[in-house]
C-alpha cells in the first residue's frame, strides 16, 4: 500500500464528477472516447503523442472538462507530467483507459528487429509502465462501493494468430495476458481495483508487401478486407469501453466489439476442448480451421 498519498483537498469539492485518463486520443477509438465521456459528463484527460493534432485541441477549447496533453507511451518520461496534470486539473483518476498502441504489419523475413521492439516498447513495456506509475492516483480514490478501473483495449488478435501480423498478434497477446494476471493482484489489493479488458477489432492497414510471398499475401489481404469490413466501428468499441467502465458487473474481465458470437476466429479460440477431446485433438482442430481460412 502506498503511504502517505490522498487527494489534495483543493479539489475535494470535484470528487463527485468522475475523471478518465484516455491515450490515444487524436482519432478513431480514442477521439470516440473522448467525445462519448465528454457528452455523458466526465472530466477527460484525453493524451496524444502529436500535440500538432487539431481535433483533441479545438475540443479542449471548448469545453472546460476536457484537459488534453502529450504522452508517449515510447517515452516514459512522459507519463508522471501527464498525470500530474490531470490531478492538478480534475483533483483524481478514476479511470484509466489504455487505447494507444502500434501496428506493425509484414513478413518477418523483410521486418528489421528494431521496428519489431517499437512494437513491443508501446504494446507492452510502455502500457505496462503507465498502468503502474497510475496506481497510486487510482488506489487513491478507489472505493469497495465505487471501485477504479484499469481498462486495456486489446484485440482478438491476441487471442489467435493471423497471417503478416506476427509482432503484432505476440503483444497484444503478451497483454492480454498481462492484464488476466493483473485480476487477481488488484482484486486482491485494499481497497480493490478492477481490471477490464476488452477485444476490439482491426483497423484499416494497406501494407506493401511483394516479393516470393506475392501469392500468399494477395490471398491473405483479400481475407483480412473482407474481416476489415465487418470490423468495429470507432463508436461501437467506444460503447463497449463505456459499458466496461460503468457497469456493475464486479469480477468481468472481457468484454467484446461487436456481435456476440466475437467472429468466427475468436470463436474457434476460445470455445475451447468439445466433450471427449484431449488437448492435441482441441490443438488440431483449432490449427486446421484457422489454415482453411488463411492459407
Amino acid at each position: 500500500m502506498v503511504v502517505g498519498y490522498k487527494v489534495s483537498e483543493a479539489y475535494s469539492s470535484k470528487l463527485n464528477q468522475r475523471t478518465v485518463f484516455i491515450t490515444g486520443a487524436n482519432s478513431g477509438v480514442g477521439l470516440a472516447l473522448t467525445n462519448l465521456f465528454l457528452e455523458r459528463g466526465w472530466n477527460v484527460a484525453a493524451t496524444i503523442r502529436d500535440t500538432s493534432s487539431p481535433t483533441p485541441q479545438n475540443l479542449a477549447s471548448e469545453s472546460g472538462m476536457l484537459l488534453v496533453q502529450y504522452l508517449d507511451l515510447s517515452k516514459p518520461t512522459s507519463f508522471q507530467p501527464a498525470l500530474d496534470k490531470t490531478i492538478e486539473r480534475f483533483g483524481k483518476i478514476d479511470v484509466l483507459i489504455n487505447n494507444a498502441g502500434h501496428a506493425q504489419v509484414g513478413l518477418l523475413e523483410h521486418l528489421d528487429v528494431d521496428s519489431i521492439r517499437r512494437n513491443f516498447e508501446v504494446n507492452v513495456f510502455g502500457t505496462m509502465g503507465l498502468i503502474k506509475a497510475s496506481l497510486p492516483h487510482l488506489r487513491a480514490t478507489t472505493d469497495p462501493n465505487s471501485p477504479s478501473r484499469i481498462i486495456y483495449i486489446g484485440s482478438g488478435a491476441g487471442h489467435f494468430a493471423v497471417p503478416l501480423f506476427g509482432p503484432y498478434n505476440a503483444s497484444k497477446a503478451a497483454m492480454n495476458l498481462f492484464m488476466e494476471s493483473l485480476v487477481y493482484e488488484m482484486e486482491g489489493a485494499d481497497p480493490p481495483i478492477e481490471v477490464k479488458l476488452v477485444l476490439a477489432g482491426m483497423d484499416q492497414m494497406t501494407p506493401d508487401l511483394q516479393g516470393r510471398y506475392g501469392a500468399f499475401v494477395g490471398r491473405t489481404m483479400q481475407i483480412l478486407g473482407g474481416l476489415q469490413g465487418q470490423s468495429m466501428t470507432a463508436a461501437c468499441a467506444a460503447e463497449t469501453v463505456w459499458t466496461a467502465a460503468t457497469d456493475d458487473q464486479p469480477g468481468k474481465l472481457r468484454y467484446f466489439v461487436g456481435p456476440r458470437d466475437g467472429g468466427m476466429n475468436l470463436q474457434r479460440r476460445m470455445r475451447g476442448g468439445q466433450p471427449g477431446e484431449d488437448l492435441d485433438e482441441v490443438d488440431k482442430r483449432y490449427m486446421d480451421d484457422m489454415k482453411v481460412a488463411y492459407m
